[in-house]
């Protein structure tokens, strides 16, 4: 059986609409780099995190197909997603300007909730193993001291996904803050977008709470 790779370009974006589509992919890459503070270039192979992601990414699917219990997969892939994205960051953007005005305790919990959601994402999107690889084809600097990646989904009797990853580095290490579907449709926009109306009626407790139940739902149906 073959991941489950939708023929739309909701892979790795979740089902968005033409329209809102367009509108971030014109606007929301912008935003989220108007977002994100400045940081200084250093050392370091930007790719590293790209490709450790890459390898679990296979991993995961293999261990779909060989029907390793959802919860395991999910423990799998978010221990490389801790690594690999500097998740921090990302839900300083997805949850501004709530993340940053709450208390500590409440900062961590969504944090968590977050990791655990991502990592539903990709047990719920990769379910299966029909050969496919993965492939780094291109690394250049981008706006912001950031650095884009460039990987290949290569699929067996269809076309082959295109994905940008961006990094920065924070504290000596470089993490995915953003990835862009194509080359121009933002995750981190989308996020975003989704977030904001429980942000706006129930805080950050309530998105903890509903990213904590997505998780669930999806340890349940796969």
């Amino acid at each position: 059986m073959a991941g489950d790779f939708r023929q739309d370009s909701s892979l790795l974006l979740g089902a968005v609409s033409s329209r809102i589509r367009r509108l971030l992919a014109a606007l929301g890459f912008a935003l989220i780099l108007h977002c994100l503070p400045a940081a200084a270039q250093q050392a370091g192979d930007p790719a590293a995190p790209v490709a450790r992601l890459n390898e679990a990414i296979i991993e995961l699917m293999k261990s779909a197909e060989a029907k390793a219990p959802a919860r395991q997969r999910l423990e799998r892939i978010a221990a490389v997603l801790r690594t690999s994205f500097d998740l921090e960051t990302m839900l300083r953007v997805a949850a501004a300007p709530q993340f940053d005005r709450a208390q500590e305790p409440d900062r961590r919990a969504l944090l968590e909730a977050f990791t655990q959601r991502n990592a539903a994402q990709y047990v719920d999107r990769f379910t299966g193993y029909g050969g496919e690889t993965i492939e780094v084809t291109g690394q250049r600097p981008g706006p912001r001291s950031t650095v884009l990646v460039d990987t290949r989904i290569n699929r067996r009797n269809d076309e082959p996904v295109q994905l940008t990853y961006v990094l920065r580095q924070r504290e000596s290490r470089w993490g995915i803050v953003d990835v862009l579907l194509d080359g121009n449709v933002s995750q981190l926009a989308v996020q975003r977008s989704d977030f904001a109306n429980v942000l706006r009626n129930g805080g950050l407790p309530a998105l903890t709470r509903d990213m904590q139940a997505y998780t669930e739902r999806v340890i349940a149906s796969r």
